[in-house]
C-alpha cells in the first residue's frame, strides 16, 4: 500500500512540474523575443504569445499590442546593438511569473539590470509585463547624454553623406523632421529661410546652378547633447559655373535635433560676402 501511495505521489509531482513547464512557455518565448535581432522574425514570435491588448510597461515605455512591443525592442537595439540579455530563475504563483534579468554589452560590461513581473492568461499568452530597473546600474545622466550625442552624430553624418557624397535624397528625407527649417545667408544667390524638406531640395537644386564642389576637408564634429545640437566644420572647394574660378570655402553648419531627427540647420561661411561675389562673378 505504501508503494502505491509513493507512486501516486511521484505522479502528482510530475504533473505539477509539467504544469509549471507549460505555464512558463510564454515567458521562455518572451525571452527569445528580446534575444531576436531580426525585426520581422521577432514580430512573428511576439504574435505567438502577445495579444493586441497585451501591455508592456517600464520606465522608458508604456505600450499596447504586438507591433508596439516590436518597435520598443527595435529602439533598444538601435541604442545597444551588441547587447546580450540574460535572466535568472523564474518564480511562479498562479498566473504570475517574476524573474531577474541583466543586460551586458559586447565587452561583458553591465549595462543595466532589473526585475520583470508577468501576468499570463492561462492560454499560453502574456497579458501584461511590468519591468523595474535597478537604478544603481542603469545609465547615468552623463551616459544618457553620451548615447544621445552618439545617435545625433550618426544622424548628422548620414545627412552629410547623403548630401555631399551619395546624393541620396530619399534616405536624407527620413532624417528630417516635418517642418524643419534651413537658414542660408541672405547674401547668397540661394539664400533665405526654407521650411520643410521639399523646400530644402529646391534650395539644393538652386545652389547647383552656381557652382560645383568637392570636399577638401572632411567634417570635424562638435556637440552639446543637453541642447540636442551638433556642429560640423568642413571645407569645400568650389568651381563657379559663371567664371570657372575656384575657391576654397570653410563652412560651419549648426544642427538642431529632436528624437533622432534634424529640426533645423544654419550654415555659416568663413566669408559670406566673398563667397557671394565669387558665385556671381563672370569671366
Amino acid at each position: 500500500m505504501r508503494k502505491i501511495y509513493f507512486i501516486y505521489f511521484l505522479f502528482m509531482l510530475n504533473g505539477l512540474f509539467a504544469q509549471k513547464k507549460d505555464k512558463l512557455y510564454p515567458i521562455t518565448a518572451y525571452e527569445k523575443v528580446w534575444q531576436e535581432k531580426n525585426s520581422d522574425v521577432r514580430l512573428k514570435l511576439i504574435k505567438s504569445i502577445w495579444l493586441e491588448d497585451s501591455t508592456f510597461e517600464d520606465p522608458s515605455a508604456s505600450i499596447k499590442g504586438s507591433v508596439a512591443l516590436n518597435n520598443v525592442i527595435n529602439e533598444f537595439y538601435k541604442k545597444y546593438p551588441d547587447a546580450v540579455l540574460t535572466s535568472g530563475a523564474k518564480v511562479v504563483k498562479d498566473n504570475y511569473v517574476t524573474w531577474d534579468w541583466k543586460i551586458l554589452d559586447g565587452t561583458s560590461k553591465l549595462v543595466m539590470s532589473g526585475r520583470d513581473f508577468a501576468r499570463l492568461n492561462g492560454k499560453g499568452q502574456v497579458s501584461k509585463i511590468i519591468g523595474f530597473w535597478d537604478r544603481e546600474v542603469t545609465p547615468s545622466d552623463s551616459d544618457i547624454l553620451k548615447n544621445i550625442e552618439t545617435e545625433n552624430y550618426k544622424v548628422v553624418a548620414k545627412y552629410y553623406e547623403c548630401l555631399f557624397k551619395t546624393r541620396d535624397f530619399d534616405s536624407m528625407a527620413k532624417l528630417i523632421e516635418e517642418g524643419a527649417v534651413y537658414n542660408q545667408a541672405t547674401g547668397l544667390p540661394y539664400g533665405g529661410t526654407y521650411v520643410g524638406f521639399a523646400e530644402w531640395t529646391k534650395m539644393f537644386a538652386k545652389s547647383t546652378e552656381f557652382f560645383d564642389l568637392q570636399i577638401e576637408k572632411e567634417p570635424t564634429y562638435f556637440s552639446d547633447a543637453s541642447k540636442n545640437e551638433v556642429i560640423i566644420y568642413f571645407t569645400i572647394n568650389c568651381k563657379a559655373k559663371k567664371s570657372g574660378k575656384n575657391l576654397s570655402v570653410p563652412i560651419s553648419e549648426h544642427f538642431d535635433l529632436k528624437n533622432g531627427k534634424i529640426t533645423a540647420i544654419r550654415a555659416f561661411y568663413f566669408d559670406t560676402k566673398q563667397f557671394a561675389e565669387f558665385l556671381k562673378s563672370k569671366k
